[in-house]
């Protein structure tokens, strides 16, 4: 999507971590992480199931519940994510950061169709009208290759297959237009 740097952005590394701890009590899940994302670079974390990935980046975003996290986490223009104050952080979350999160049945709402949800992010994060988001997310969901984007749009997560609720979860996640995704 957008390529351009933002919020005073320099031109090192996107995102650093460095010395990445989590507890969760007594039990240290996370064991000093590190490495840097550049912009537009692609970075896998891989391990075996339980191994940390995802309690890593939901510690990024301080949103491993009671977890004690410990360590740096530099998001470029903006400090070190693990000492923003909470109301700053809710700009990086699904601003500068977004987060497709595994499993969609439990992060998309079972309420409303498709479309709209990603709409609704697009009327939050980018203060388009409610027609134009709507147009934004049938095409947001087409980018991701569902196909009958229109369709779909008007589906509810029961109505669409795990991979087509993921699919809608990456529109979702890339209609604020994130930095890093």
């Amino acid at each position: 999507m957008r390529n351009s740097l933002r919020r005073g952005e320099a031109t090192g590394p996107l995102l650093r971590v460095r010395d990445l701890d989590v507890r969760f009590g007594s039990k240290q899940v996370v064991h000093g992480v590190g490495f840097d994302v550049q912009p537009g670079e692609k970075l896998a974390l891989v391990g075996e199931s339980g191994s940390g990935k995802t309690v890593t980046a939901l510690a990024l975003l301080r949103l491993a519940g009671d977890a004690r996290v410990t360590g740096r986490a530099e998001l470029a223009g903006r400090g070190d994510l693990l000492q923003l104050p909470e109301r700053e952080l809710l700009g990086v979350r699904g601003g500068d950061i977004a987060m497709v999160f595994q499993e969609p049945m439990t992060a998309l709402n079972p309420l409303m169709a498709v479309g709209e949800q990603v709409a609704e992010v697009l009327q939050l994060k980018e203060g388009l009208g409610r027609a134009a988001a709507l147009q934004a997310a049938v095409e947001l969901l087409a980018s991701t290759g569902i196909a009958e984007p229109e369709r779909r749009a008007k589906s509810f997560p029961h109505q669409l297959s795990g991979g087509q609720r993921q699919r809608a979860m990456i529109a979702m996640a890339l209609a604020s237009r994130p930095r890093l995704l």
